[in-house]
């Protein structure tokens, strides 16, 4: 009976410390969803940089696979080695777009990147039905607060995620605006892939689409700003530039398992991430980093668990690399959230152990993610490569990539089918519900130094740059109201008159005409001409078009700096310098 009775008492004071602990120590923010909490800690201080880090596609269910694939490749013995981003674990984030569950890479790292809900394809602007604005992003809004800025990928520069940060068009595959954007978005650092795309070709990877026909090597121009332009380790180890800009293949830089075998000149993101951090924190004033595992999420689509668990492990690697710099610094967030989740994976399948005579709860590691561990590959290519090969062929590439040597006839044939990601999968247990994203919820991770607060519990993913405004003191809607004029609106009420010239529909001219003078301005660029004389704004003209060859005048969106200078210009009748 005293054991019971002291039974009831530990539980009574677990319930009382409990409603403490959640009233006391956890305390809602202001202005952010009524479920995201910041710990409770006297803000001393502001953040002088952050680190936003985006493992795209990452679902809670990947991250324990990866887990797991990690502490066992280790050392075998499951249960002593964790991720280093387990340790900075606060929450989850609600992913979904502005009218439904399940949200495109797009909207959002709109969210992520913007604060606002947006729809499908939508790159740093409204939806459709809100007017397609563009608006600031917590990139743009520290490169205007003298902050350094820098973005880290694996894919092409202009996939979604990285254009979210840098760029602003209505649809992500409008790869010629978003491109222009960010090579004139005076933007510090940039590494990743699309060497190819930012070339005179300006081709995809297969050669059929061709981005651009204007002919103009962006490359070049990133050269003539004063950017270093590296494309190799190498290079990207021994440069000391405080301004770069590296393409490290044609087009997307190789799965991280894969890369030694096939591009051992290429960097990882771990390497990546630490040279970017190098760079922009010699900055007195700070710096805003966005560092994205940009293949997690192409390994969901695949459903290819090899690439999936080796991909978070290399992510992981750059969430380290960005923790020994913030613990170390003092003065450094870092946030890592996923935009959503791909192809809900889960070890588990329907079946799983019936081969083996088992039943689900009794299969082992050793049954089970110990597999995975073998890999030397990502299933996805040298599956492709094992399509339609024969029997021989097939049983020694198997064995030398995955270890396995009792290939079954009814998996050779499959694997002929072009299948092996299957055969992988139904190997280790692993059951895959799409080939596209799903509506799950996604980890939080957040590390804030001595008297910054932390963003914990269940948030929306527009909390996430709410908190890093609070933290930091960056205002998105400041800066949307300086780079994001609407032009028409804006110059009517001077009586100036806009046109738009898209003979060429890759770089479109924006005419300002009034009292006879002429401003030019060149379409996703800081540039134009004041009556044939060169000037540049500070930030980008932005013609936002739904199908990237239409345009329309009431779609234009400048800088405050360009109606500041059109009317100081009209009034001298000249180009005059700015006062010191």
């Amino acid at each position: 009976m005293l054991k019971y009775k002291k039974r009831i008492a530990v539980l009574v004071c677990t319930a009382l410390i409990a409603v403490q602990f959640s009233e006391g120590l956890f305390q809602q923010i202001s202005g952010f969803s009524s479920t995201a909490n910041g710990q409770e800690v006297k803000q001393v201080k502001k953040a002088k940089n952050v680190i936003m880090m985006i493992p795209d596609g990452t679902s809670v269910e990947s991250v324990t696979l990866a887990r797991l694939y990690h502490d066992l490749k280790k050392d075998n013995v499951p249960g002593n080695d964790n991720l280093n981003m387990d340790s900075i674990l606060t929450g989850l984030v609600k992913t979904y777009w502005q009218d439904g569950p399940i949200t495109d890479s797009a909207p959002g790292a709109t969210a992520y990147s913007t604060g606002f809900k947006s729809e499908d394809k939508h790159v740093g602007t409204l939806s459709t039905k809100d007017g397609n604005i563009p608006k600031a992003t917590l990139l743009e809004a520290a490169r205007e607060s003298g902050k350094s800025t820098g973005m880290v990928v694996t894919c092409e520069a202009t996939h979604a995620t990285p254009a979210d940060y840098a760029s602003h068009a209505a649809n992500r595959s409008q790869y010629n605006s978003i491109m222009k954007q960010m090579v004139y978005g005076d933007f510090d650092v940039v590494l990743g892939g699309g060497d190819r795309l930012l070339s005179s070709e300006s081709l995809s990877a297969d050669g059929k689409t061709q981005y651009r026909k204007d002919g103009i090597d962006l490359r070049k121009e990133l050269k003539n700003m004063g950017y270093n332009y590296i494309t190799n380790k190498n290079e990207l180890i021994s440069t000391k530039s405080s301004k770069l800009w590296g393409m490290f293949a044609p087009q997307a830089m190789s799965p991280d398992i894969d890369r030694e075998r096939l591009t051992p000149e290429q960097p990882t993101l771990e390497e990546m991430t630490n040279k970017a951090i190098d760079t922009l924190s010699k900055d007195k004033d700070g710096f805003f980093l966005m560092v994205e595992g940009s293949q997690i999420d192409w390994a969901g689509h695949d459903n290819d668990s090899t690439q999936i668990v080796s991909e978070i492990e290399a992510y992981d690697k750059a969430v380290k690399s960005a923790l020994d710099f913030a613990k170390k610094d003092g003065n450094t967030v870092v946030v890592s959230a996923s935009d959503h989740s791909t192809g809900g994976g889960t070890l588990g399948m329907v079946g799983l152990g019936e081969d083996i005579g088992k039943s689900y709860s009794s299969v082992t590691f050793e049954d089970t993610v110990t597999k995975l561990t073998k890999a030397k590959a990502s299933s996805g290519l040298i599956g492709d490569d094992l399509k339609g090969k024969d029997k021989n062929t097939i049983k020694i590439a198997v064995k030398k990539y995955f270890s396995f040597n009792d290939l079954t006839k009814e998996e050779i044939i499959e694997i002929q089918a072009g299948n092996l990601k299957s055969v992988i999968n139904k190997r280790v247990g692993i059951a895959w519900t799409s080939n596209n994203h799903t509506a799950g919820d996604v980890g939080l991770y957040c590390y804030a130094p001595a008297g910054i607060e932390k963003l914990t519990g269940l948030v929306d993913n527009t909390d996430v740059p709410k908190y890093l405004e609070k933290v930091t003191g960056l205002n998105l809607a400041q800066n949307t109201n300086k780079l994001f004029k609407n032009a028409k609106t804006e110059l009517k009420k001077s009586g100036a008159i806009v046109s738009i010239d898209a003979s060429d529909v890759d770089n479109p001219i924006v005419n300002i005409s009034k009292a006879g003078h002429t401003l030019k301005l060149n379409g996703f660029t800081d540039k134009g001409q004041f009556d044939g004389a060169n000037i540049e704004f500070d930030g980008v003209t932005v013609l936002i078009t739904t199908d990237g060859k239409t345009y329309n005048e009431k779609d234009i969106y400048i800088p405050n700096d360009v109606i500041t200078k059109f009317k100081k210009y009209v009034k001298a009748g000249k180009v005059v310098k700015p006062s010191l």
